[in-house]
């Protein structure tokens, strides 16, 4: 069988990360996105939690609520709060950075969560409740936007939140002029990247990130590509979903073998 293709025997340059047999750094192909590992319930005592690993990105999600609201916040009568917050290891992309206090980048996750959150969850059936999402980066092989978003949307479901649909999310970008999905960090630090979250039912888009710049002639087919790789992102949340509502239904014996 072909090997994954090492950068240094790899031609035309440090942006070539496709071998001439079509196979990417870490021996995928071009449209597949790494291997994906998730479970309900890892936290006991959560309302709601979810382990997430998208290749070497690994995140951890607790859900908290619906609750009643806190005294301490401003929010309308009609509809549940939605509030995130965003911890990273210090170890967790590789090297000792330790994350203080009015961290923007974690600000900035925090927030893109929330925003992501807010229009999909049924909130109108919370009234004065407060559903409290809690984001650990254990370990990240790139941009963990991603991840991030597909550990919540677990979570959610774990908590038993009513939403429109899942929220499923996945990278794309291009590497020596080819579109390639779900990127890894060795190939997020040469390429143009993109992360999308889309809702499965619709196909409705429900966030876009653009890293940096990419040729207009381009942005299409890589949306397309980002699109395919949720679509087999939603393939294994659905899986995940599914096997463990079996489990509990098992365990508390509404189903026999």
């Amino acid at each position: 069988s072909s090997q994954p293709p090492r950068l240094a025997d790899m031609r035309g340059g440090a942006n070539e990360f496709i071998s001439p047999e079509g196979l990417r750094v870490d021996g995928r192909r071009a449209g597949e996105v790494r291997r994906l590992r998730c479970k309900l319930g890892p936290l006991s005592g959560a309302d709601g939690s979810a382990y997430f690993e998208q290749g070497n990105t690994k995140v951890l999600v607790r859900v908290t609520g619906p609750r009643e609201l806190s005294h301490r916040l401003k929010a309308p009568h009609d509809r549940a709060l939605l509030t995130c917050d965003f911890a990273a290891l210090p170890f967790a992309g590789g090297q000792y950075r330790p994350q203080g206090r009015g961290d923007r980048n974690a600000a900035e996750i925090a927030m893109c969560v929330r925003q992501i959150f807010e229009p999909v969850v049924q909130a109108h059936l919370y009234p004065r409740a407060q559903i409290d999402i809690s984001v650990s980066l254990l370990e990240a092989d790139g941009d963990a936007r991603a991840a991030i978003i597909n550990a919540a949307s677990l979570a959610m479901v774990d908590a038993g939140v009513a939403m429109e649909d899942l929220v499923c999310a996945c990278s794309a970008g291009i590497a020596s002029g080819s579109p390639i999905v779900d990127l890894n960090g060795q190939e997020a630090g040469g390429c143009a990247e993109m992360v999308v979250a889309l809702l499965p039912r619709t196909g409705k888009l429900s966030f876009v990130q653009l890293e940096s710049k990419l040729p207009i002639a381009s942005i299409e087919e890589v949306l397309n590509f980002a699109g395919e790789g949720c679509r087999q992102v939603h393939e294994v949340l659905s899986s995940t979903i599914q096997l463990h509502a079996q489990s509990l239904l098992y365990s508390r014996g509404k189903f026999s073998t």
